[in-house]
C-alpha cells in the first residue's frame, strides 16, 4: 500500500518565511515610529480584545478548520486606525501569545501566525494610498482591507488542509468560501462600527464587546445543537448516514419522486461473507474494512450503513440502466478494498428502481 507524500512542508516554509519577514518590516517599522501613549494604549486593548474573540472561535458548518475568529473585527480595525505596520504587530502578536499560552504545536502557531501577518500586511499595503477621514474614504479602506484580509486567509489556510488532507485545493477552497463569505461580511461591517466608533471615541467602541461576545456564544450553541443532531443520524465507525437516517432520507426521497414525477433506484450493497473477517483477524481489521467500503461509497449517490456489513445507497434522479451501471460499478470498486492481511473481499448489490 503506497502513502501519499504530504505537501504540507512545501506549504508551511516558504509562508513562514514570508510572514516572518513581514513581521520583522513591521516591528522595525513600528518601533523606528513615535507613537503617542494613548495610541500604545490603544493597540494593547485592540491585542486583548483579539485574544478575548480568539477563545470564543465561531464554528461554521462546510468549513475545514475548526471555524472563524471575532479576532477578524479587532484585526481590521488595527490595520485602518494605525496603519499596516502596528496591525501587522498586533495581528500576529494575538493569536500567537494565545496559542503559546495552550501549548500549540510550535509550527502550527508558527503558521498561523505567519498567516496573519501576511494577511494584515497585504491588508495595510493595499489601502495605504487611500487617505482622508471622510465617511467615503473609510467605508473603501475597511471593505477593501476586510477583502485583502479575507482572500490572504482563506487562501493559505486552504492550501495547508489541502496538503495535509489530499483534498483538491479549487474546490475545498471554494467550499471554504462559500462557507465564510457570509460570516466574514458581517465581520467587515463589524470592523466598520468599531473604526466610527473609535474615530468618534475610543471608549465608544467597548460597546462592540458585548454584542460580539453575544454571537459568537450564540453561534457556538447553535453550531453544538445542530451537531448533536446529526450525531443522532450518523454511523460513529463510518461517518456514513445510520439506520434511521436511511429510512427518512427514503421516504422523503420517495414522496419527492412521487410528487415530481422522477425516477428513484435503491442500490442493497452486502459484504460477502464478513463474519469471516471479523473471526480471523479480529474486529479492529473488520472496522478498518468496513471505513474503507464506507470510503468508496461515498462516491456514488447517499450512502448509508444500515448495520453490521449491510448498507444503502439512494440514487435519486437515476432510472434502471444507470442504477445497474452504477452497482457493477460498486462491486467492481469494493473488490479491489484490501489491508495487510485481508485479500479479495467481495460484496453482493441488489437494485431496485
Amino acid at each position: 500500500m503506497t502513502r501519499r507524500r504530504s505537501s504540507v512542508p512545501f506549504v508551511v516554509a516558504p509562508v513562514c518565511v514570508a510572514g516572518a519577514a513581514a513581521f520583522v518590516a513591521a516591528t522595525v517599522d513600528f518601533l523606528t515610529t513615535s507613537h503617542s501613549a494613548s495610541a500604545l494604549a490603544a493597540l494593547a486593548a485592540l491585542l486583548a480584545g483579539m485574544m478575548l474573540a480568539d477563545r470564543f472561535p465561531v464554528p461554521l458548518d462546510g468549513l475545514d478548520v475548526t471555524g472563524v475568529s471575532l479576532a477578524f473585527v479587532f484585526g481590521v480595525a488595527s490595520v485602518v486606525l494605525f496603519g499596516w505596520a502596528a496591525g501587522v504587530v498586533v495581528v500576529v502578536a494575538a493569536p500567537a501569545i494565545g496559542q503559546l499560552l495552550e501549548h500549540r504545536p510550535s509550527v502550527r502557531v508558527a503558521y498561523n501566525a505567519s498567516v496573519h501577518g501576511l494577511a494584515a500586511a497585504g491588508g495595510g499595503l493595499l489601502i495605504a494610498p487611500i487617505g482622508g477621514r471622510s465617511v467615503g474614504a473609510v467605508v473603501v479602506r475597511v471593505a477593501l482591507c476586510a477583502i485583502a484580509q479575507h482572500v490572504v486567509n482563506a487562501t493559505l489556510i486552504t492550501a495547508v488542509v489541502s496538503g495535509s488532507t489530499g483534498k483538491p485545493f479549487r474546490p475545498l477552497l471554494r467550499s471554504n468560501v462559500n462557507a465564510t463569505i457570509f460570516p466574514f461580511s458581517l465581520m467587515g461591517s463589524a470592523s466598520l462600527m468599531l473604526v466610527v466608533l473609535w474615530q468618534r471615541s475610543p471608549l465608544l467602541s467597548f460597546a462592540l464587546v458585548g454584542p460580539l461576545l453575544a454571537i459568537a456564544l450564540y453561534q457556538r450553541s447553535t453550531h453544538r445543537a445542530l451537531r448533536a443532531m446529526r450525531l443522532a443520524l450518523t454511523d460513529p465507525l463510518t461517518g456514513l448516514g445510520n439506520h434511521r437516517h436511511f429510512h427518512e432520507r427514503l421516504r422523503q426521497e420517495l414522496r419527492d419522486a412521487v410528487e415530481l414525477g422522477r425516477e428513484l433506484s435503491l442500490c442493497l450493497v452486502d459484504i460477502d461473507d464478513f463474519k469471516r473477517v471479523n473471526d480471523r483477524f479480529g474486529h479492529p481489521t473488520g472496522d478498518r474494512v468496513l471505513a474503507q467500503v464506507a470510503g468508496r461509497l461515498r462516491q456514488d449517490g447517499e450512502a448509508f450503513r444500515l448495520g453490521g456489513d449491510e448498507f444503502a445507497v439512494i440514487l435519486a434522479g437515476g432510472g434502471e440502466t444507470a442504477a445497474l451501471a452504477t452497482a457493477t460499478a460498486i462491486v467492481e470498486r469494493l473488490g479491489l478494498v484490501g489491508l495487510e492481511q485481508v485479500k479479495g473481499l467481495t460484496v453482493s448489490a441488489g437494485v431496485a428502481s
